[in-house]
């Protein structure tokens, strides 16, 4: 069977023009897959991760609340402060005066010092020794990082 064209001629592009556009879908695809398989696409965004590792925290009288030290460690990409602390016990929720600390990245262990007044002074029970407490951390970067543990 032959096809019969009447009075056109076919056209197409050059061999060359082809070639040159292969490669260069053949690139960009290259470059997209490498991309994603050795993570140069997530090396670009940066976040905290921030957890506590140690509490130790002794019990206060009522007028002046508990001191000690809250410990927290930033495994993330990028640093970030902690701006306030919330602490519970017996029931109610207080916020301890706390100096605003930048916890850097890389892991390293950084001390939160806790001065015992804020909002904590004025609560109706005082803390005791080897009683249960909660707390967390509020970062500048709107994350939180709760911990737990005993006053002593």
């Amino acid at each position: 069977m032959k096809i019969v064209q009447h009075g056109r001629k076919r056209k197409a592009i050059s061999p060359v023009l082809a070639t040159v556009i292969l490669i260069a879908i053949t690139l960009i695809a290259a470059i997209a897959v490498a991309g994603f398989v050795f993570g140069l696409f997530g090396s670009f965004t940066s976040s905290a991760l921030v957890s506590v590792v140690n509490t130790s925290l002794v019990h206060g009288l009522l007028a002046a609340g508990p001191t000690g030290s809250v410990y927290a460690s930033n495994t993330g990409t990028s640093n970030t402060n902690v701006n306030s602390m919330s602490l519970t016990w017996g029931g109610t929720t207080c916020q301890p005066g706390m100096t605003a600390t930048t916890v850097t990245s890389g892991g390293g262990s950084v001390a939160i010092a806790i001065t015992g007044v804020g909002t904590c002074g004025t609560m109706a029970s005082a803390s005791l020794a080897g009683e249960s407490f909660t707390g967390q951390l509020f970062l500048s970067n709107g994350g939180q990082a709760a911990f737990s543990g005993t006053f002593s």
